[in-house]
C-alpha cells in the first residue's frame, strides 16, 4: 500500500507498507526509514507523524544512516595517502554521515510490491566531504516472519561505506513509555573501549562479568545504572560480533521475540538515554522509550589501524545485509 506521508518543501513524501500474514513494515521515502514494524499486530518500532518530526528530533529514528554510521574522530580520515575533512556535526567529530546524511535524503522508489521495496540514492562526489559519486540501493523484503534489509553500493572513487538501520525498538509496543525491561542477548564477548566523546581508543576488552555482558539474555535495566554507564545515560557501546547471528530480543509483556543477523562486524547498543522527539508516531518520545541495535563497522574504524575498515574500492560492488526474524516466545 502506498499513501501520502507528508508534504516537505513542496514535495510529496510517500510511505509504503509491506506485509505478510504476521509481519508488516511501513517504509518512508524520506531517509528510507522504517516508520512502523508490526508483528502479530504489535508495533515494536518508534516512528514519526511528519518529516518535521524527524528533523526536529535529530535522533535518526528508523533511518538509513550513511555514508558512514557512527563517529569519525575530528571529522577527518586519510585514504590512499590523501586527507579528507568531512562535516563536523558533533563535538568536532563526524556523526552518522554528517549535517545532512542519508537520513535526511529523499530516496527514489525503483520498485514496490506487497513484500518488497527498492529505494535508491545517489550521493555526489564531495557530499559531506566524502570522495566519489556513490550510488546506494536499499531493499526491504518481507519473507514470512523475516524482514531483510539489503544495502548495495558502488562508487567511482575509493571512499567509505558503512550503512546501518537506526530503528528504535520497544518490544512492549511503541505506545508503551519504557523499554528497559526488554531482554537482550548480544553475540559478542568483547567491546571497543571509548573515550568521553564515544570515540574508540583502539583498545578492545572482554565484556565478561561487566555491565556490558549480554552473553546471556538479560533485561536492559539490570545493569543500566552501573557507574561505567552514567556518562552515556545507559548503553551507547560498540560490541565486536562473534558471528552473523548478532543479537536476540524478547518481551514477556507481548510475548514477542526477534533474532538479528548481519554480515557487518560490530553492533552498537544504544538505549536511548538522550532520546527526545516532540512528534513521535503516537506521542512525544522521551529517554528510554526505545533502544537501538545498529549493525555497522566500529566507530572511527578508518582511523584505527587494528579495526576492519569500511572502505569501498572504485568500481567495486559492495553488499551488506541486516535480517530481523520475529517469533512468538515459547
Amino acid at each position: 500500500m502506498k499513501q501520502l506521508f507528508d508534504n516537505y518543501n513542496g514535495t510529496a513524501i510517500y510511505s509504503y507498507t509491506l506485509s505478510s500474514k504476521n509481519l508488516e513494515v511501513e517504509i518512508v521515502e524520506y531517509g528510507a526509514r522504517i516508520n512502523a514494524l508490526r508483528f502479530n499486530g504489535v508495533n515494536v518500532a518508534l516512528g514519526y507523524k511528519s518529516v518535521w518530526g524527524s528533523k526536529e528530533s535529530a535522533c535518526y529514528i528508523g533511518a538509513t544512516v550513511g555514508r558512514c554510521a557512527n563517529r569519525i574522530e575530528n571529522a577527518r580520515f586519510v585514504l590512499n595517502g590523501k586527507e579528507y575533512q568531512v562535516s563536523n556535526n558533533e563535538n568536532k567529530n563526524h556523526l552518522h554521515g554528517g549535517i545532512e546524511g542519508f537520513d535526511q535524503k529523499i530516496f527514489n522508489v525503483e520498485y514496490f510490491d506487497d513484500q518488497k521495496i527498492v529505494l535508491s540514492y545517489e550521493s555526489k562526489d564531495g557530499e559531506e566531504g566524502y570522495p566519489g559519486n556513490l550510488k546506494l540501493i536499499v531493499t526491504y523484503t518481507i519473507k514470512d516472519n523475516d524482514l531483510i534489509i539489503d544495502y548495495d553500493a558502488i562508487s567511482d572513487k575509493d571512499t567509505l561505506f558503512n550503512p546501518t538501520c537506526h530503528t528504535y525498538f520497544n518490544f512492549n509496543g511503541e505506545e508503551v513509555c519504557d523499554c528497559r525491561d526488554n531482554e537482550v542477548y548480544i553475540n559478542a564477548t568483547s567491546y571497543t573501549v571509548s573515550n568521553d566523546k564515544l570515540i574508540p581508543t583502539g583498545e578492545v576488552q572482554s565484556v565478561i562479568s561487566t555491565p556490558l555482558d549480554f552473553t546471556k539474555l538479560k533485561p536492559l535495566i539490570k545493569d543500566i545504572d552501573e557507574p561505567m554507564l552514567i556518562d552515556t545515560k545507559g548503553y551507547d557501546h560498540n560490541f565486536i560480533l562473534d558471528g552473523e547471528y548478532a543479537a536476540s530480543v524478547r518481551s514477556t509483556l507481548t510475548n514477542i521475540s526477534m533474532d538479528l543477523y548481519t554480515d557487518l562486524p560490530c553492533l552498537q547498543l544504544y538505549t536511548g538515554g538522550f532520546l527526545q522527539a516532540k512528534e513521535g508516531k503516537t506521542r512525544a518520545y522521551e529517554a528510554f522509550d526505545g533502544f537501538c541495535l545498529e549493525p555497522q563497522y566500529a566507530p572511527n574504524a578508518i582511523n584505527i589501524e587494528s579495526f576492519k575498515k569500511p572502505i569501498i574500492k572504485a568500481g567495486e560492488k559492495v553488499h551488506h545485509y541486516i535480517k530481523y526474524s520475529f517469533k512468538t516466545n515459547n
